[in-house]
Formats: C-alpha cells, structure tokens, sequence
C-alpha cells in the first residue's frame, strides 16, 4: 500500500488552488523515539487545509467538495487494499456506510463499532469520512457502522449529533447497547462523548464503551494547549483560521459552553454514567488539553477512564500513516481496549 502520509496528500490536493505557504518546521525536529517512517509524519511541514478561513457558505462548499472528493478517492483505495467491503445504507433515515471486513470472527459477529468521523462539523461528507475505520475494520476484525451525519455552515448544531444519535438509536435497537461501541477523533471524539450524554439524558442504554480520540471536547479557545502547541501542531497548525471558522458556523450563535458543543462542561451526575471510556491524544495535539480536562471530569466522577498519550504525535496523527508502526500500535491498543470490555459482558 502506498499510503504514507494520506492525510498530508488528501488535504494538499483538496485545496491546491488555495496556494498556501507551508509552516517551516525545522523547529521542531522529531525526536528519536520515533520510527523513521512516523518521523517523517511528524516533521513534514505544516498541513495548510485548517490555515484557510472561508467567509461564506459558497467558499464552505468548495472545500468540502474539495476535500471529500479526493479524500473519498483515497477511501475507497484504502477499503479495497485492506479488502474491506463498503455499503451505503440508511438508518433511521441517516446516511451510513457499512464497513465489514473479509473474516469476522464467531466472537465477534455480533459486535458493532459505531463510528463518527471528524472534520470540525464542516468536512468528511460521504465516503470522505470513512477512512479511519477502515484499519480499525481490517486489524480488529469488526463490522463498522459508519454515520454520515449533516454539517455546517448549511446545518449547524443540532444536526450532526441528531444524526448521530438517531442512528446509535436503531443500532442499539438490533445489536443491543453491549455490542456497540462508539468510536470516533477530532469532531468525531467530542461527538462519542456528546452521544454518551445524549443517552443518559434520554434515558438510552449506554454503549458498552467509549473511544474518543482527540476529542474537540471544548469549541472555544479555552486550554493550555491551544496556546503551546500552536504552530507546532502540523496538522491544525492554531485554533485562530479555520477551526475557529468551523466553530462559529457549527455553533450558529449558541453558547459554547453547551455540554452538547463542548462535553468538558457535561454535569457531574451525566458524566458518572459513562460506560469505559478511552482517550487518546499525542504531545504536540492542539487537542491535548480538550483531551486531559476531559479525562480529568471521569475520573473526579468516578467513571472508568483511561488515557494514552502518544509522544510527538500532533493531531489524530495517530492513523494519518498507515506505514508507520505507530499507527499499527494505536489499532492494536484500541483493539485491546475493546477485549477487555467485552469480556466482561
């Protein structure tokens, strides 16, 4: 497979016409500890997708269709080489895709991962957004649900957790809550949580667990790491561009202190009910502080909650090379996670 560095290639190509200079990073060498593939990742010079920022819906339209027109390229390339079956349905009336490897186990025929992709609420339509599962799919050997929930600026917030739970609700109904778990980054990791806090107060089972990677667990500039990490994160680079575009036009004016924008403020008797949770980030992850507040309120409420910190990995860095060793180590981790979940059911 000849798929180091996708991330870096689908975003370049997604907004090519943009011609953005590229950060300089010889700042910030990467270490030894890593492999020589992953330290490639890690000091390649800075991704320009999230330096743009989009004024109207029309500039909006264009990189979303920029971005899931080559980055769904890319999908589908990776779903054949891992030889991953991909099927379009609708549940509950909301878009999915259906992700289910060649050979699944007899253990795990009746488990689901319910996956919801990242993108800052405004990127990832279509098969765009499938492409972290896939490996998660192939390595670990369960079918994935994918969500293809609606976004900003055209739907802003509720609409993409709507979608998302709407659909957890079916799955729920025909798997049972204990063999789903949800799993998702970035936006897809806040919205793991969000979906948690959306059960409890509707009443719904919980999933068996919880992965949330790099969750963007607060909207606004609040956390440490917004502030040190900017400029050394190579793939958001700051908050200040287009994050903060995608936060304005997700939000459309509410509060951004809504637990249903930013989980990190959920109430202490919400986040007591939270199934096994797993979080993840890396070193120089602008979403390192959204990550370890988050981490914190669990276990002040006493929900099981663990945290794994990759060293100088920036955002969701974790899955961009699919070469790395680092990347293979992640899916295993995840992979063990859910295990030791699932066999205590």
């Amino acid at each position: 497979m000849k798929l180091t560095r996708l991330f870096t290639a689908i975003s370049c190509v997604a907004i090519a016409s943009a011609a953005l200079a590229a950060q300089d990073r010889e700042a910030f060498p990467a270490p030894s500890t890593l492999s020589p593939s992953m330290a490639e990742t890690v000091a390649a010079p800075l991704v320009p997708l999230w330096q743009m920022e989009p004024k109207t819906t029309a500039e909006w339209e264009k990189i979303a269709g920029d971005y899931a027109k080559a980055a769904g390229e890319a999908a589908l390339k990776l779903a054949e080489d891992f030889d991953v079956n991909v099927n379009a349905e609708k549940i509950a009336n909301v878009p999915v895709h259906v992700l289910t490897p060649k050979t699944i186990a007899k253990h795990k025929e009746k488990k689901v991962i319910f996956y919801i992709h990242g993108g800052g609420y405004v990127l990832g339509h279509g098969v765009s957004g499938i492409t972290e599962a896939i490996p998660m799919t192939a390595w670990n050997g369960y079918r994935s649900i994918c969500v293809d929930y609606r976004m900003a600026p055209q739907h802003p917030f509720p609409a993409a957790i709507d979608d998302a739970f709407a659909a957890y609700k079916a799955v729920v109904k025909e798997y049972g809550a204990e063999n789903v778990a949800v799993f998702g980054t970035s936006t897809g990791g806040a919205m793991v949580l969000i979906l948690a806090l959306q059960a409890h107060a509707a009443g719904v089972p919980m999933p068996a667990a919880l992965i949330s990677g790099t969750p963007w667990a607060d909207l606004d500039k609040v956390g440490d790491s917004y502030f040190v990490n900017a400029g050394v994160d190579n793939v958001l680079g700051n908050y200040d561009h287009m994050i903060k575009a995608a936060a304005l036009a997700y939000a459309n004016g509410h509060d951004m202190k809504d637990p249903l924008l930013s989980p990190v403020y959920a109430d202490d008797e919400s986040l007591k009910a939270f199934p096994p949770t797993l979080l993840i980030s890396g070193t120089r992850d602008l979403f390192l502080s959204n990550t370890v507040r988050m981490h914190t309120r669990l276990l002040l409420n006493e929900a099981p909650s663990e945290l794994i910190v990759y060293e100088a990995l920036s955002h969701a860095q974790y899955y961009l090379n699919m070469q790395a060793p680092e990347t293979r180590d992640h899916y295993r981790l995840m992979g063990d996670f859910l295990k030791r979940v699932w066999s205590k059911n």
